[in-house]
């Protein structure tokens, strides 16, 4: 062995001669299955990066870089800084703030919708006839489309042919129903029913996968210690899905703080500003996109990076207080 390898040290073209090995030719590279397999799992990842790239981490950079100039229009030619400008003008604007106390009204159907869907997955869970058509139908309004759905509910609604008011004022003897259109209470409380309606279908099904996930010699145990039904789900059921019940609360203040869709159909008026009766439906989302859509291109910048750090801040201290009812161990 020593003395190929020195053979091939000192006369590399003596020992290719001995070997038969054909003198100062390369390797050439081969395309086999493997190589050809990389190459496609490289191009198919490559796919949503170039989309990240275009479509998230490009119009990011453009938004940081609009907070801080004023620009004409679209015109990234005309860009010129303005010493700040931009953030006093969002931070002095009595609209923008009731917009994010909007958002965070928004976020109320969410956290109801949460609750809904936590009773009705339990109810699910007992195996009842039915069960799992009732757990399709629940999961139905969240495949809708918002707009369609939207639609819907304005006809249901609506003051003069809406059959809400129909059945109120038949039930109430000729009564007026609500103003639902036109007093902000009763807007706010349109919306919110809307919302509730279509939340808790993605919560019934990420809860039906939870519960079937219990173990259930934990019930057995509980069982054996006396425990009823209730105390069964408040010391077994809770704790063991609780990782479930944080995520769907992630995501549901996440959603509520960035509504747009359903408030714009209801009010969004893209050429006068408006947002409802007393701007009861101008949540942040709506307000950036009316900005953006009127050529305001850096205070709408300015206005999602508030939002981000709104949102950014509200997850930090739910990831905190998690540490103190989410378990990981059960």
């Amino acid at each position: 062995m020593n003395e190929s390898v020195e053979k091939i040290n000192s006369a590399p073209e003596a020992f290719a001669a001995e070997t038969g090995a054909p003198k100062g030719e390369k390797k050439r590279f081969h395309w086999g299955a493997n190589e050809r397999r990389a190459l496609y799992g490289a191009v198919t990842a490559a796919i949503p990066l170039i989309g990240y790239l275009l479509f998230n981490l490009v119009p990011l950079v453009i938004a940081i870089v609009t907070m801080f100039v004023d620009m004409e229009g679209y015109d990234f030619g005309s860009m010129s800084w303005n010493n700040f400008a931009n953030f006093g003008e969002v931070f002095s604007d009595p609209r923008f703030y009731k917009s994010i106390g909007v958002s965070f009204t928004f976020v109320v159907p969410h956290m109801l919708g949460l609750l809904i869907s936590l009773l009705l997955s339990a109810l699910i869970a007992q195996k009842l006839p039915a069960h799992k058509f009732f757990k399709a139908i629940y999961f139905v309004p969240y495949i809708c489309s918002s707009v369609a759905v939207s639609v819907m509910w304005r006809w249901i609604f609506d003051q003069n042919i809406g059959i809400l008011n129909d059945i109120i004022m038949r039930i109430t003897g000729g009564a007026e129903g609500p103003k639902w259109f036109t007093e902000a209470g009763s807007f706010t409380a349109m919306l919110i029913t809307v919302m509730v309606w279509q939340a808790p279908g993605y919560g019934i099904v990420m809860f039906a996968a939870a519960f079937t996930n219990v173990n259930p010699a934990l019930y057995e145990a509980a069982e054996l210690d006396g425990a009823n039904a209730f105390r069964k789900f408040t010391s077994v059921t809770l704790p063991a899905i609780s990782p479930t019940i944080f995520y769907l609360l992630i995501a549901g203040l996440i959603a509520g703080l960035q509504t747009f869709d359903i408030p714009q159909i209801f009010a969004g008026d893209s050429w006068t500003g408006a947002a409802g009766p007393d701007d009861a439906a101008l949540s942040t989302v709506l307000y950036i996109y009316q900005k953006g859509l009127f050529n305001s291109m850096p205070i709408a910048s300015v206005m999602s990076m508030v939002l981000f750090v709104v949102i950014f801040t509200v997850m930090v201290i739910n990831f905190k207080l998690s540490n103190k009812w989410v378990s990981y161990d059960v």
